[in-house]
């Protein structure tokens, strides 16, 4: 009896963490919608990168305007990619993956830019942000529903 209190105890600690275990195959297709937005970006593809994300995602930008929804973002890209970075390059430096559910990621992506251009003409500095997306598996497919893009700055200038 002792035994199978033991098996029981073992069972509830270990089993959460087995449900939020994610294959290699479901890593990879995150990694790859994050590798088809750097793709897209350099290509200044905005329908591409629009395809990244869900038709009702959330996506807030590095000047905290919040669009809700797939189009809505994709015409903010528009705008972006029309101008100020329009010759930017994206450079993915790190992505990380924590699976909530076996349908559901917390996405940290650190990334660089640079080539982007001051309303005057004038080159902007690198950046360097993170950006927190929720993806989720619908259909079989990842797609992003949320993300928040954050410049990343020295502590004493934030």
């Amino acid at each position: 009896m002792r035994h199978n209190v033991r098996l029981v105890v073992l069972f509830l600690t270990i089993w959460p963490a087995c449900a939020r275990a994610q294959g290699p195959a479901d890593e990879k297709a995150i990694r790859d919608v994050e590798s088809r937005w750097e793709s897209a970006w350099n290509r200044h593809d905005v329908a591409a990168m629009a395809a990244t994300y869900a038709t009702d995602a959330d996506a807030i930008n590095l000047a905290g305007e919040w669009f809700q929804g797939r189009a809505a973002f994709q015409k903010s890209l528009e705008d972006l990619h029309s101008g100020k970075t329009q010759s930017s390059i994206w450079q993915t430096e790190r992505t990380e993956i924590k699976f909530l559910t076996p349908e559901i990621a917390l996405v940290h992506v650190y990334a660089n830019s640079h080539g982007d251009r001051n309303p005057d003409g004038s080159a902007m500095a690198p950046r360097h942000v993170i950006l927190t997306r929720v993806e989720m598996k619908r259909g079989g497919q990842w797609l992003i529903v949320a993300s928040q893009a954050t410049n990343i700055v020295r502590r004493a200038s934030a």
